[in-house]
């Protein structure tokens, strides 16, 4: 095909922010190799390169009208000693090995021009050269040191030509007004697209929007810049010429508040003073001050960091600074400085980890267990070595920082999750994490963002979008979750919407490809043509709303293929049974593959019909035969626990229907009591960990476990005269409708809540620690008092529901 010379507009030509008087800042590229077709050949290079000059020309040769415009193409690959055209490939090259921090900045503006910039090479020029070097896929922080180094040298030169009065480079000038936009675009605009344009303006509404900029602070920020430009261009249309700085001459001044609408040059120099100080206090509250990190680096740690001192070292300076346990502290500070990783930090990596070392013992010098929280930071800070940027968030950001220490502090399970997943620290940039707890309208929002930029049909982006959707959503409900800012039935509403979101998802993504494959399945019922459908019934935790951070996915797996002519209707036709075994096959692939944060869920599939020995997917008609001749009590329970949660609303339908018949008329209430009784002693003499020194809140006797059982039993007791109490899948529900069936008094239910939800509670404190669900001999004496003795009273009463007793002291304590 043709070959088209793609002309990418940089600087204000890209911005569309051009002046009166402004130079155009132009990279000529073209796609690749290839030669001309005319009569004497020529190379693309060549080509290229007589074209990019020809174009030039025109646009800067004098006439007798003047000029069109000054070319500037002094940011291309290499500036001057460049080439004047680069193909992709060696732009791409050249960005990779040599691009610096500036360039990023520079690259910010990158806008493709002429009739070229809508073709398909123009697009993947933007989406697979500039974009992933100007935008990091992670949050970049490391910008704020970049922006730090080029400010210093644009201080130094300003001060160097005495350029004070120059409203471009000078202080508070238009430059650092792009510093501070740049500089949040190329933090966080890999992770939000919104970020990923030219326009200044659009950047900071942009900005404004993410929450990482207020609306007063933008509207400020505008404001001053529109001044500023407006006397730019008055400068530059007095003599037509490229200038920036301030007349020297009070009839100058006069003029350039009379063209910028300004009353008199008194006015003029008042406001443009205090614009100038307005945006040089906003860089200095985005880049901070070098001075001020260097100061905080001189520090006694510093020197000990530095000179790799060991153990004894460290920790008589830690006791003398006034750290509790500071031995423990010595060895572990000495043992990390001694780590492999540590030791190959490059230049940069180090001159950061050097200032983090300074402020995560600041940070932790008031802990209660410094010894705990810093081997937790240390495992933190080594993790995120690969990606020192991280650090450099640390450090340009104190109240992140705390953060962090509270969670190393409060969560060994959180600590993990930043050390394995060093992305998440940041969701620490916003304080509401710990006050506002993510809502329904948030997991939505956040999903639909994580997909936004995945390209369609790219599966194996699509799951890696979806690990770090969950990463990021689980990470927030933990934190409201040990923060005490979410009840534990939100917690576990949030972790159950997130799952099945994702199911979801997952669910259309592999039908997409097993339906690229195969065709959709159809079949004939009753002489009519239709397509069948697959249902996700979630069982268990998923079911009930009660799941977990780390637990499993129970889930049966049903369509509702039947009658004649079962199969699929793509030119590779296969039995419907065979489709819904590969797709289910292939949603188990997607759940459970590994990706850079981790696998999506486990699975467990053993609750559908007949277990480990039954078919992976069920038909309904398969699934209604097996629950009206084979089930058995254990799995009336389990069905009692289950509910529709993704796939076909046919299916859904059907399912509840099945569901409701089994539970209301088929269950074997002659022999009900000693099923139940059985199964939880079983359960018991496996399962509970209790003993003289701990209480198991699961397993043990008064635990959920017999809270989950005790409702269990009375639900599907009474189903079949009070239908009502099987609507729900969950055991609070279960205990709301047992108590408005007049089955058991509303105190006991209440009291029956309030116990399992103090367990839940507790279950989830200790996950988010790391630890097993075991409490102390002496916890929840009176909790377990009362549903010993409710479960005595049920289980000795005959079958009788009105044998509840409300009174705690009921039942001895086991």
């Amino acid at each position: 095909g043709v070959l088209p010379m793609i002309v990418l507009a940089m600087g204000k030509l890209g911005g569309r922010e051009l002046n009166i008087s402004s130079d155009i800042d132009l990279i000529f590229l073209y796609p690749g190799e290839g030669e001309t077709n005319g009569h004497r050949s020529l190379s693309a290079a060549e080509y290229f390169a007589r074209l990019s000059r020809e174009t030039i020309a025109l646009l800067e040769e004098v006439t007798g009208d003047g000029f069109v415009y000054r070319v500037d193409t002094r940011l291309r690959p290499f500036g001057d000693s460049g080439p004047p055209v680069v193909s992709f490939a060696a732009l791409e090259s050249y960005l990779v090995e040599h691009g610096r921090g500036w360039e990023r900045y520079a690259y910010v503006k990158a806008r493709p021009v002429t009739r070229s910039a809508t073709t398909s090479y123009a697009l993947a020029l933007m989406n697979d050269i500039i974009r992933p070097f100007v935008y990091r896929r992670y949050l970049d922080y490391g910008v704020f040191e970049s922006l730090r180094d080029l400010h210093k040298l644009i201080v130094a030169e300003v001060r160097r030509k005495d350029m004070s009065d120059n409203i471009k480079l000078g202080p508070g000038g238009i430059r650092e007004i792009e510093f501070i936009v740049q500089s949040l675009q190329l933090v966080r605009g890999g992770s939000d697209p919104a970020l990923q344009t030219t326009s200044l303006r659009e950047a900071i509404v942009a900005a404004v929007d993410d929450s990482k900029m207020s609306a007063a602070a933008a509207e400020e920020l505008i404001a001053c810049y529109d001044f500023l430009r407006r006397i730019e261009n008055a400068l530059q249309g007095f003599r037509d010429r490229q200038t920036h700085d301030l007349p020297g001459t009070e009839l100058g001044l006069d003029r350039l508040a009379f063209a910028a609408g300004v009353c008199d040059r008194d006015t003029l120099i008042e406001r443009l003073g205090a614009v100038r100080r307005a945006v040089s206090e906003r860089f200095k509250e985005i880049g901070g001050s070098e001075e001020d990190a260097e100061n905080q680096a001189r520090q006694s740690f510093d020197k000990l960091w530095v000179a790799g001192a060991g153990d004894e070292d460290w920790a008589t300076e830690l006791a003398e600074s006034g750290f509790g346990d500071a031995e423990a502290l010595g060895n572990l500070m000495a043992a990390f400085s001694r780590r492999h990783t540590i030791q190959r930090t490059g230049r940069t990596a180090g001159r950061r980890l050097r200032l983090f070392v300074v402020r995560m013992l600041e940070a932790i010098s008031d802990s209660d267990d410094p010894a705990l929280v810093l081997g937790r930071l240390i495992n933190v800070a080594e993790a995120v070595m690969r990606r020192s940027a991280y650090l450099s968030l640390l450090n340009e950001n104190p109240s992140v920082l705390d953060r962090l220490v509270e969670i190393c502090r409060s969560s060994a399970y959180l600590a993990q999750e930043i050390a394995r997943h060093p992305v998440l620290l940041d969701e620490l940039i916003d304080a509401r994490i710990f006050v506002d707890p993510p809502t329904s309208e948030d997991v939505d929002e956040e999903l639909t963002r994580a997909l936004a930029g995945v390209p369609g049909g790219d599966v194996e982006a699509s799951v890696e979008a979806l690990a770090e959707f969950k990463r990021s959503m689980l990470f927030r409900v933990a934190v409201a979750d040990f923060s005490g800012s979410m009840p534990i039935m939100k917690v576990s509403d949030r972790l159950t919407e997130i799952a099945e979101r994702i199911l979801g998802v997952a669910l259309a993504l592999a039908e997409t490809s097993v339906e690229q494959q195969f065709g959709r399945p159809e079949c004939v019922v009753d002489g009519k043509k239709q397509f069948a459908s697959l249902g996700i019934i979630a069982y268990g935790k998923l079911a009930g709303f009660e799941l977990s951070y780390s637990s499993d996915l129970d889930l049966v797996f049903i369509h509702d293929s039947k009658g004649d002519r079962q199969q699929t209707d793509g030119a590779r036709a296969i039995e419907n049974s065979v489709y819904f075994s590969r797709l289910v096959r292939r949603l188990v692939h997607v759940l459970t593959t590994q990706t850079g944060f981790g696998t999506l869920y486990e699975i467990d599939t053993r609750l559908r019909p007949s277990g480990k020995s039954g078919l992976l997917v069920t038909s309904l008609d398969a699934f209604d035969q097996y629950q009206r001749e084979s089930a058995w009590t254990w799995e009336h329970q389990a069905l009692l626990r289950s509910r529709p949660v993704a796939g076909s609303e046919v299916v859904a339908k059907a399912f509840a229907a099945i569901r409701t018949e089994t539970l209301t008329a088929r269950i074997h209430r002659e022999r009900l009591r000693d099923d139940v009784l059985d199964m939880r002693l079983k359960m018991r003499k496996e399962l509970d960990r209790s003993g003289a020194d701990r209480f198991d809140l699961k397993q043990g006797e008064g635990g959920i476990g017999d809270i989950e059982f005790l409702v269990q039993y009375l639900v599907l007791l009474n189903a079949g005269s009070s239908p009502p109490v099987i609507q729900y899948p969950d055991n609070i529900r279960q205990l709301d409708a047992l108590a408005a069936s007049g089955l058991i008094p509303g105190e006991v239910a209440e009291r029956l809540q309030e116990i399992y939800c103090a367990y839940r509670a507790q279950v989830h404190r200790l996950a988010l620690d790391n630890r097993p669900a075991l409490a102390k001999p002496d916890a929840f004496v009176e909790e377990r008092r009362f549903v010993r003795g409710q479960w005595t009273v049920v289980f000795e009463a005959s079958n009788e529901a009105d044998g509840f007793s409300d009174d705690d002291s009921t039942g001895p304590l086991l």
